[in-house]
């Protein structure tokens, strides 16, 4: 259950805290937007509740659904007194009394009084668990830490989809004002330009090729880089899906299904070469020559999630990606062995790769994933 204001106990926490419940009452904020929420409560220049409401509005919402949402569960989480809630028995509470809580919380908001002192909790929240979670390599991910892991990697790459979904609807970026639509859309506010409208059209989603390595050296991996995967769909135009290790398989309309288990069951089915050993340059100029003509056209971004540990001849898989390279607006090289300290790619699968990948980066754990958010946004 999402903390409410009289539980936090202090100004930073009550925020985040505000951030979780308006999020699971179906607003759409992340981390960039809690951010910025807290950049705004530190410029020390919104004293006062009704200031920094109408600025915690203009950085969430985007529409007056969400502006009228956004109305609602700001009474509810500020405004609730834990008077009027039902008692819950054998219930941990934080440590403190309520009123402390709500005054060092609410004192910026003008419900409480600036000189009293925070009370910290000694407890451990449930977000330093998560923190825990997201940084630890997913090789060592094991016990009931797997079915924590399953479950916030579903929530955070769900959260990611909407959020670029998001962004890719918003339009209003550099382009000039429609000036003729803007002033008729006012007429019903009173001459008030509440809502500026562009003559910009919303960009046009990309298309996105994903190569996922399933050999024996990522089969710790795969689980969860599958889940990433489906997670993108949501937000490209389109996006084809192979698993490759000794030979290549297209998995596309398996990760049209809704549930991760049947994909990796259909997956399963299908692949005898799972968790076998590597192939890269066989498999890309397998690709190239039975896919190359339908996929690598129209420039789309290409994903290869694999640790560069190639059985093959490496020069057979530079010389297959150089071409590849040609024809994509960009490759995009994950390894979860980057994540790891003192890493060189010396391998010699992944230094022969090297010269045709435009961005190289770690797949080791959550958080590594989820960086990926900025730069798949733009492409």
């Amino acid at each position: 259950m999402k903390q409410q204001a009289f539980e936090t106990t202090s100004i930073t926490q009550g925020i985040v805290a505000f951030a979780q419940f308006a999020r699971s009452h179906g607003l759409n904020i992340g981390l960039t937007e809690t951010q910025e929420a807290l950049l705004a409560a530190d410029t020390g220049l919104l004293t006062e509740r009704k200031q920094y409401k109408n600025a915690l509005k203009t950085i969430w919402c985007k529409s007056p659904g969400e502006r009228r949402l956004f109305e609602k569960i700001f009474l509810l989480y500020w405004d609730t007194n834990p008077i009027d809630l039902p008692s819950q028995k054998n219930k941990t509470t934080v440590q403190g009394t309520v009123e402390k809580k709500t005054n060092a919380s609410l004192v910026m908001l003008g419900m409480g009084a600036a000189g009293e002192t925070e009370t910290d909790s000694p407890q451990v929240s449930g977000a330093n668990e998560n923190e825990r979670l997201k940084k630890t390599d997913l090789s060592r991910i094991g016990g009931t830490d797997a079915e924590k892991l399953e479950e916030l990697s579903k929530k955070l790459f769900r959260e990611m989809a909407m959020r670029m979904r998001r962004r890719m609807m918003d339009s209003k970026q550099s382009d000039r004002i429609n000036l003729r639509r803007t002033i008729r859309k006012s007429i019903s506010c009173g001459g008030e330009p509440i809502e500026l409208f562009r003559r910009s059209q919303k960009p046009k989603k990309q298309r996105l090729i994903v190569l996922l390595d399933v050999s024996g050296s990522m089969d710790k991996y795969s689980h969860f880089l599958l889940r990433f995967i489906c997670a993108l769909r949501q937000h490209f135009r389109q996006l084809e899906a192979f698993t490759f290790s000794t030979r290549l398989l297209r998995v596309t309309k398996a990760l049209q299904l809704n549930r991760l288990d049947s994909v990796l069951a259909t997956i399963s089915e299908q692949a005898d070469n799972w968790s076998g050993g590597t192939r890269i340059g066989e498999c890309l100029e397998n690709f190239r020559e039975k896919y190359g003509k339908q996929l690598l056209n129209g420039s789309p971004t290409l994903i290869v999630l694999s640790d560069g540990l190639d059985t093959g001849d490496p020069e057979h898989l530079a010389k297959t990606l150089r071409t590849i390279q040609m024809r994509t607006k960009r490759i995009i090289w994950l390894n979860p062995l980057k994540g790891m300290k003192g890493y060189e790619p010396t391998a010699r699968g992944m230094k022969a790769a090297l010269p045709s990948i435009d961005t190289f980066r770690p797949a080791h754990n959550l958080e590594s994933l989820l960086e990926l958010e900025n730069i798949l946004q733009h492409a």
